[in-house]
């Protein structure tokens, strides 16, 4: 189960790479984000591409759990291995309330999951008091995740304080992404003016 986490879960790090350059290309305007969207689309929303990803988050979701609580009763954990198990865990929980949220935008009310899904929800009130925490905790968690793994990965090799410095890189630098990306989406570069259909109140 472990061996197949980790294939599973590096498939789900490239997508959300992916998703989060994509997001980060909205700093360029609107429809610099529409266009690198429908670019990745023509991927990702092939019938069994897609069926396959969401299996595949699916997975990790559940294996993710089996893991977590496998993991937290082992004794004598290091605080990396406590960083990466509650952060696969937090990171489990926002990609399962995000792909759900996804999906029922999509199937049940017929609206497209393009910029502005993800902007009215950070701009109106009071659904930005939860969901500017909700997506800044969502970034920080996957690159938490991404860190804590590659620091054990690679702390043998290159020793402890060069992997410690690989690891604030990469927190830094998915710190800066989630600020950079609420900053824009929250209307910080440019006015963001959301149809009619997407207001939810």
């Amino acid at each position: 189960m472990k061996n197949l986490h980790r294939i599973t879960g590096i498939i789900v790090a490239v997508f959300v790479c992916i998703h989060l350059f994509n997001h980060a290309m909205a700093g360029f305007g609107i429809q610099a984000h529409r266009e690198w969207m429908q670019l990745f689309r023509k991927f990702y929303y092939l019938p069994i591409v897609e069926i396959l990803l969401i299996g595949t988050f699916g997975f990790q979701a559940i294996t993710g759990i089996k893991l977590f609580l496998k993991l937290r009763k082992k004794e004598n954990k290091s605080r990396l291995d406590q960083l990466k198990i509650y952060s696969g865990l937090i990171l489990g929980l926002f990609l399962v309330q995000h792909i759900g949220a996804t999906l029922v935008q999509r199937i049940l009310m017929d609206l497209d999951t393009n910029f502005y899904f993800a902007a009215v929800v950070v701009n109106q009130s009071p659904l930005l008091y939860y969901f500017v925490p909700y997506y800044f905790t969502g970034i920080m968690a996957f690159g938490l995740h991404i860190a804590s793994i590659h620091h054990s990965k690679i702390s043998k090799t290159v020793g402890l304080r060069t992997a410690k410095l690989h690891f604030l890189g990469i927190l830094s630098f998915f710190f800066i992404l989630a600020i950079f990306i609420l900053f824009v989406f929250m209307g910080g570069l440019y006015p963001i003016v959301i149809p009619q259909e997407y207001h939810l109140f």
